[in-house]
């Protein structure tokens, strides 16, 4: 039980002073146990501010302060508990870590009720000059960083929690968003069974010595309550009974955000009578859904979230498509993740709303160019929730200019052309696959002389026999000497061959087993004519028949003659090694385009093929590799979804790499140039996958550090030395890249040149924590940054993160 009242009082933000009013009555028949729970809760709170869990901390605290309003804990241990939570932040910067006691300390301060408070109003004024002592040396040079709206100068909650603590006490410490339960009596020196706080034992410097950091959002940007104040009479809630609203708010998603039906269910039941209660509840859902610099659930939780909260309460409809409207408006001054986020939670909205929106805002002569952009990228997202044709049937025709090309594989590539194509495509199939064979005409293309030197030379011509050793060369022959085996017509005639073969042998097995016992008999008996003649029989069978040795012969020769038609002529000079890559990728992804699931079998077949192609120079082998992704990239230019999932496989199975990914990405041009979903998905997805790996190396090494296994210890600061590195070069590489189409757009596209910058922005901002070393150095390792005031200047922001 004592545990069960913990779990609720660490996760319920709405029940905090009921679970301490229930502990209360507890203790006068069980004070024992009673007992156990305060200890246990304190505890738990020391745990939680060790452990970085801040919502549980938070809560525990105020379960604490809410013992003291019923009398349990006496109100000096509860003020002296909070002076110890704000000592926390003493003499530490917010990069550092001391945002987090400020904020825990103020934090608890509303749930003290106002009987309490009227107590130790000296005591708690103290802590309130302490927050804001640290408040006035805090300099916040992030927060432009985080903003939705880049025009927008919101504070951040820690600003704003201060202010709703002074409006607080200007209203008499009455708070109407904060139960209190009737029937108690706070008391100064508390209930004589209840046990008296340990001393915290953390502090500041156990603070900046962990690795956890509060990163304190911005306040929710009042995108239909309209300015907050601490005035009752025109209508709008108290500053401090908002700024609870909106904790009330952001603790429920936090704590039930495993169940997004029962998380909507929660926030709906939070007993706050306003008439501005459905406003402010979907204006916080937005602003969490596009939180900077990442919201903690993804888009789908949110949109599902809106979803739940329109299905149970009618009246959160309209405020919803609202809030829709008042963003689209914004477009221009949305902050770039803010515009994708919008887009994609834009897309689930209309599946729910069965395709109906107000469009107005997207047809007409003077749309804005964010506006476009942002319905093509909604409108792309639409699509792989549903079909082409159903949007072409549901979606206004006004709005049908923005939708995407139907997501097909592309049939008028240069490559599609050529007569080798086609038999290409005969080579490499789903059904009974043939590597060899696809690997053999490639090698016929790239070596014209091939035909005249045999399969050896073809073999060694490969673009990796250089990579073989000499050792090989045996292994090599046998197996292009059983390369040799008969064709579909020469494999029945053999196997009739070795049938006929198979029953003359069972026959003499027969005669052999009716000759007399005395074949076997002592040596004395080996010279009788019976014994002499079965010896010579079974010495007959050991050769083999001539009509079988001719009958193969003559299949190899029928089967190699195959072969010759089936791979055709050798073209007259070689061909190089990017068309034949190119060839063999086109192919390979027709044949498996129908579906994902035949593009893994496509690519479980022929996958040989990739890596004997592939050459052992690492400048060659890097070229090899942009020959796959441009034509990966060419083939599903329609097909954005396609194209993702086509190259994390490809990059997955090792055929190609990060690096030719992102130059690929960043070198597309086009409608949109390289502003499309696909390809910053796509960049995106290489960029994590790399700070996974490095995470994942330095994981191995932690494990090998506390086992003591000094050579695995060795080799995985090997393997995170050479991972860090390659993640140092990856980002660079994207860097560069953002950088040159910046400057490459200068004069060209004004919106595209903005977009490039923000791109900057975003990467920097969203993987700030782990590439660090290379922002702070960005002039010196990012080519064009120190030659470019506005990029320059990003990364100058970045460094306040």
């Amino acid at each position: 039980m004592a545990e069960t009242i913990l779990d609720c009082a660490r996760s319920l933000p709405l029940k905090t002073n009921i679970f301490a009013a229930w502990t209360a009555r507890m203790l006068e028949k069980h004070a024992a146990w009673a007992a156990s729970v305060i200890c246990r809760a304190h505890d738990d709170l020391r745990a939680a501010l060790r452990e970085g869990r801040t919502a549980a901390a938070l809560l525990l605290l105020r379960f604490l302060v809410a013992l003291g309003n019923v009398g349990v804990l006496a109100l000096p241990q509860v003020a002296t508990l909070l002076r110890e939570v704000l000592a926390l932040s003493e003499g530490l910067r917010p990069a550092k870590g001391g945002d987090l006691g400020v904020f825990l300390a103020l934090a608890a301060l509303p749930f003290l009720s106002p009987a309490a408070h009227s107590k130790v109003a000296e005591q708690v004024g103290a802590v309130i000059t302490g927050a804001e002592a640290y408040l006035a040396s805090r300099e916040a040079r992030w927060k432009p960083l985080l903003r939705l709206l880049r025009s927008e100068e919101l504070p951040d909650r820690l600003e704003a929690l201060a202010s709703a603590v002074h409006s607080m006490r200007q209203a008499g410490w009455v708070c109407s968003s904060v139960l209190h339960v009737p029937g108690f009596e706070p008391r100064l020196e508390g209930s004589p069974d209840a046990p008296a706080l340990a001393p915290l034992g953390f502090a500041a410097e156990d603070v900046r010595k962990s690795k956890f950091r509060l990163q304190v959002p911005l306040v929710v940007s009042r995108l239909l309550s309209g300015v907050p104040t601490s005035n009752r009479a025109d209508g709008q809630l108290p500053e401090h009974d908002r700024w609870i609203l909106e904790d009330y708010i952001l603790l429920t998603v936090e704590m039930f955000g495993r169940d997004v039906e029962e998380c909507g269910k929660q926030i709906l039941r939070i007993p706050v009578l306003h008439p501005q209660f459905d406003a402010i509840a979907i204006e916080t859902v937005f602003s969490m859904l596009l939180r900077l610099p990442s919201p903690q659930m993804l888009p789908l939780f949110y949109s599902r979230l809106l979803e739940v909260m329109a299905d149970n309460q009618k009246s959160m409809v309209p405020f919803i498509e609202q809030a829709f409207s008042v963003l689209f408006q914004k477009t221009s001054d949305l902050d770039e993740e803010c515009l994708e986020v919008l887009a994609e939670a834009f897309a689930f909205h209309l599946m729910h709303s069965n395709y109906s929106t107000d469009w107005g805002l997207f047809t007409g002569e003077n749309v804005a160019v964010q506006s476009q952009r942002f319905l093509r990228q909604a409108l792309e997202r639409l699509q792989r929730l549903s079909f082409h044709q159903n949007l072409r049937h549901r979606l206004p025709e006004a709005v049908q200019v923005y939708m995407p090309p139907e997501p097909l594989a592309a049939s008028g590539l240069a490559v599609q052309a050529k007569p080798e194509f086609a038999r290409m495509l005969g080579l490499v199939r789903v059904k009974d696959p043939d590597a060899k064979k696809a690997l053999r005409y490639c090698h016929r293309l790239l070596r014209a002389e091939a035909k005249e030197e045999g399969p050896r030379a073809e073999a060694e011509g490969s673009p990796r026999a250089e990579k073989r050793p000499a050792a090989e060369g045996a292994k090599r022959d046998c197996e292009e000497a059983e390369e040799g085996a008969p064709s579909a017509e020469g494999v029945q005639d053999a196997k009739r061959q070795r049938t006929t073969e198979a029953q003359v042998k069972e026959e003499d097995e027969v005669k052999q087993e009716e000759l007399p016992a005395k074949i076997t008999a002592p040596d004395e008996a080996a010279s009788t004519p019976e014994v002499v003649k079965a010896s010579l029989h079974v010495e007959e069978q050991k050769e083999p028949p001539k009509q079988a040795v001719t009958a193969m012969t003559e299949v190899s020769n029928a089967k190699a003659e195959d072969e010759e038609t089936e791979l055709g002529e050798a073209p007259a000079t070689p061909w190089p090694l990017d068309a034949v890559v190119e060839l063999f990728t086109a192919a390979l992804l027709q044949q498996g385009a129908k579906t994902t699931t035949h593009m893994h079998k496509m690519l479980d077949g022929h996958q040989q093929v990739f890596a004997e192609l592939q050459p052992a120079d690492e400048d060659e082998a890097h070229s090899y590799a942009a020959a796959v992704v441009r034509c990966v990239f060419e083939f599903w230019r329609d097909s954005g979804q396609r194209l993702e999932i086509t190259l994390d496989v490809l990059l997955h199975r090792g055929i190609v790499t990060a690096r030719a990914v992102v130059e690929q990405a960043l070198a597309q041009r086009g409608l949109w140039g390289c502003d499309c979903v696909q390809v910053w998905s796509m960049i995106n997805s290489v960029a994590r996958k790399s700070l996974e790996h490095s995470q994942s190396v330095r994981m191995e090494l932690a494990v090998a550090k506390r086992d003591g296994q000094t050579e695995a210890v060795e080799k995985s600061r090997r393997q995170l030395d050479a991972a860090v590195q390659e993640t140092a070069e990856l980002f660079t590489l994207i860097f560069a890249g953002l950088v040159r189409n910046h400057q490459d757009y200068e004069e060209k596209d004004a919106i595209l040149r903005r977009v490039m910058l923000d791109r900057v922005l975003i990467i920097g901002r969203k993987y700030h924590a782990f590439i660090k070393p290379l922002i702070e150095t960005a002039e010196s390792r990012i080519p064009g940054v120190a030659h470019d005031p506005e990029v320059s200047g990003v990364f100058q922001v970045l460094r306040a993160l």
